[in-house]
């Protein structure tokens, strides 16, 4: 994900779908200079701070055709 669209979804108050690592997260806390969020990771609580780049909007998937 970029810091463009995590932006839109904050301002716009989308529901939109985020995974870090392949679960599901909220986003506590931005840092738009050093491109980080805090994330609370929704399986476990656990709060972590990542890369915004390591996001994934899964509404933004590519679906692979075989």
């Amino acid at each position: 994900m970029d810091m463009k669209r995590l932006n839109e979804i904050i301002t716009n108050n989308e529901k939109v779908k985020i995974l870090y690592e392949g679960h599901p997260v909220w986003i506590e806390r931005i840092d738009n200079d050093a491109k980080t969020v805090q994330v609370r990771i929704l399986d476990t609580q656990e709060v972590k701070g990542v890369y915004v780049k390591e996001l994934v909007n899964t509404e933004d998937a590519v679906t692979m055709k075989y």
